[in-house]
């Protein structure tokens, strides 16, 4: 005969199991949502970008892509290009994109549209390489 218990016990177990199958695609989901919190709030701002602590706040940043080392070393650069700034927020929104992988997809499609592969050669047949 089944326990109640017993069937509260296999449901959590299964329920921990999923979880943890599942934990990369809920991490990237996560992701995902803090970073279109992040670029709603920064489009209500509407001001202009004044360099890497912008792109933080607006969600332009990652583990892979860390600006905060360049926060913390005061860089005086300006941050992001502002056109490739708009372009990966687009991508970000149309597709539902993380941070990286709407920056790796906006990269390619610039080489692509320099005639130049997703390995960095180039495209052009008469191209000598050594």
């Amino acid at each position: 005969k089944i326990k109640s218990h017993h069937v509260v016990i296999l449901l959590i177990i299964v329920g921990l199991v999923l979880l943890f199958h599942f934990r990369h695609k809920i991490a990237a989901a996560h992701d995902r949502y803090r970073t279109r919190t992040r670029l709603r709030y920064s489009r209500l701002s509407g001001r202009e970008s004044n360099g890497f602590e912008d792109d933080l706040e607006e969600g332009l940043s990652s583990n892979n892509f860390d600006i905060q080392s360049n926060i913390a070393s005061n860089d005086t650069r300006k941050g992001l290009l502002e056109e490739a700034k708009q372009e990966i927020r687009v991508i970000m929104n149309d597709q539902g994109l993380s941070f990286d992988e709407a920056r790796l997809s906006y990269l390619q499609q610039k080489l692509d549209k320099n005639g130049i592969d997703k390995n960095g050669m180039p495209l052009d047949p008469k191209t000598v390489t050594f």
